[in-house]
């Protein structure tokens, strides 16, 4: 082959592979079978992932698929939280054993699913069923000292 042919042919190659980048629809919020950080739904809250002396290392997102009626987790992390490093991160998504918004998350006796380990972006995702229970999210991200944690609080939250 020679060097002009190449050439072309690399150009051609180029060419149509940016096309089929720039050529995808973009995706909307409402679009549930949007997948983010492998989690389809709609984004529904995300709580700040902090030390104790409030740096934010990342933050927890929670989705909602009424499809399905799944909620699901992942504790993304930021630049100062080790970004791009593989350090430890964790989420966890209990459901509750309340119906009642605000009344103390006992989780004991009910389905969760956690994910934890080292990872090089996000913990998650994570993944449950709550109908007609509230849920709690839990995560950590610690790729500096202090460990950096958050949560939506102690008392069950999205019930229903």
């Amino acid at each position: 082959m020679t060097i002009r042919r190449a050439t072309a042919v690399l150009a051609t190659f180029a060419a149509t592979t940016a096309l089929s980048f720039t050529a995808a629809p973009a995706a909307t919020a409402a679009d549930a079978s949007v997948a983010e950080y492998g989690c389809s739904g709609s984004l529904i809250d995300t709580y700040p992932v902090r030390t104790s002396a409030g740096t934010t290392y990342g933050q927890i997102r929670l989705y909602y698929n009424s499809s399905t009626r799944r909620n699901c987790a992942v504790t993304l992390k930021n630049a100062t939280g080790g970004y791009g490093t593989s350090s430890y991160a964790s989420v966890t998504l209990y459901r509750c054993s309340t119906s009642k918004p605000g009344a103390q998350c006992d989780w004991r006796d009910e389905t969760w699913d956690d994910d934890y380990g080292n990872f090089l972006y996000y913990a998650g995702p994570v993944s449950i069923s709550a109908a007609g229970k509230c849920i709690r999210v839990f995560g950590q991200v610690s790729a500096n000292r202090p460990i950096a944690t958050g949560d939506s609080g102690t008392g069950g939250v999205h019930c229903g």
